[in-house]
């Protein structure tokens, strides 16, 4: 059992709160049960249930007690602080279970197990239901992604936008390297890039599908093939074929977003210029009404696609960017045809309110492009 003492700050007034987790994080190694770590959910209320804030973090840790602190970062207002206490009963290690025993002078070898492989991705889980699975992506740590099995094979989603939880996409470049959000339909979610390179470059050949979808309507489905995340080092450059060429990803203006490198509003540079990038340099020519406002962060190479922009609510089955004068926000877009778009920009002014990016390994014509249970 692991209790957990949390202390959060907030506009100078503190909460206390006494949390139990009667289900810890922990893994079996060597037939012993012992603390590899655990996550933390927190979710931020006003007396009437409005958010104020909602993240996700992971402890990693093998200490049976300790404290530790984490601040999640709110552009433009304040940001909250958690400071936790954690003690746990979980029992240490058996030195027994990995010792040789000697009997005279013929060593013998003690008790020993093979540790089972941890799964990579919803392909090597054991529970082969759709639902929320833990896998770990680089072999070590573990995320909880939302597994789509169907009757061809797993996808494993490592994306997602949706109206039945709202939370701010809008972060700082360092916070894209981690996950963030909560898995699962509908919901909002990010893998985090250091995941998706480890996952992406553990051996597999992954196929990557994009679902787009307006109110419970599919709008369109995108399949790319050989999806791969570079390191951090090689600013988590975008690899992918598209089975489509010319749209989506593979939209090419001047550039695609297919080989950029991974950017937000405050450290993109290339390839275009920043006046270049319609992402942050859209105007409402008939209104008079612009630039618009950087949001979130993406592979910004043709600069027409973004699924990690501002969430809009569909209306009546209609998503057009209805308050661009108003928000100067493009919304979550993907070019869903090739050339310039209405005045010669490289956005549409679609902003989708359900999408997902999920990975597969099995063969994509057995993809049913027609089926739209996503959306519903």
């Amino acid at each position: 059992m692991l209790t957990l003492s949390a202390f959060l700050r907030y506009q100078k007034r503190c909460v206390q709160r006494k949390l139990l987790f009667e289900k810890p994080n922990i893994f079996l190694r060597n037939q012993t049960t012992i603390l590899q770590g655990f996550n933390v959910s927190l979710k931020l209320t006003t007396s009437d249930g409005s958010i104020i804030d909602q993240y996700n973090f992971h402890v990693d840790s093998t200490d049976g007690q300790g404290i530790y602190a984490y601040t999640s970062l709110r552009p433009g207002t304040i940001s909250t602080t958690i400071s936790i206490a954690w003690s746990t009963n979980i029992p240490a290690p058996n030195p027994e279970t990995t010792t040789p025993v000697f009997t005279g002078s013929t060593p013998t070898q003690g008790p020993t197990t093979t540790a089972p492989k941890l799964p990579a991705d919803c392909d090597d889980v054991e529970d082969k239901k759709s639902g929320i699975q833990v896998i770990y992506p680089d072999g070590i740590n573990p995320i909880s992604v939302y597994c789509d099995q169907t009757t061809v094979g797993a996808y494993t989603v490592i994306q997602s936008r949706g109206t039945s939880t709202n939370i701010s996409f809008d972060l700082p470049y360092a916070n894209y390297s981690d996950w963030f959000g909560e898995s699962g339909v509908g919901k909002n979610f990010w893998m985090g890039l250091d995941f998706m390179n480890a996952m992406s470059n553990n051996g597999k050949s992954y196929n990557l599908q994009i679902d787009l979808c307006c109110g419970t309507q599919l709008r369109a489905k995108q399949i790319y093939h050989g999806f791969k995340v570079d390191t951090k080092a090689n600013q988590y450059k975008l690899t992918a074929t598209a089975d489509l060429p010319g749209i989506g990803l593979d939209y090419s203006s001047q550039t695609k977003d297919i080989g950029a490198p991974f950017a937000t509003q405050l450290t993109y540079s290339l390839p275009k210029t920043k006046p270049e990038c319609d992402q942050f340099e859209y105007y409402d020519d008939d209104n008079g009404v612009g630039p618009s406002v950087g949001y979130g962060g993406w592979w910004f190479g043709s600069c027409g696609n973004n699924l990690n922009g501002f969430l809009y609510p569909s209306t009546s089955g209609d998503c057009s960017v209805k308050n661009f004068d108003s928000t100067l926000l493009l919304g979550i877009n993907m070019r869903t045809s090739s050339g310039a778009s209405t005045g010669g920009y490289d956005v549409d002014l679609v902003s989708y309110d359900r999408v997902r990016m999920a990975l597969f390994t099995f063969d994509s014509i057995n993809v049913d492009k027609s089926d739209s249970s996503f959306c519903n």
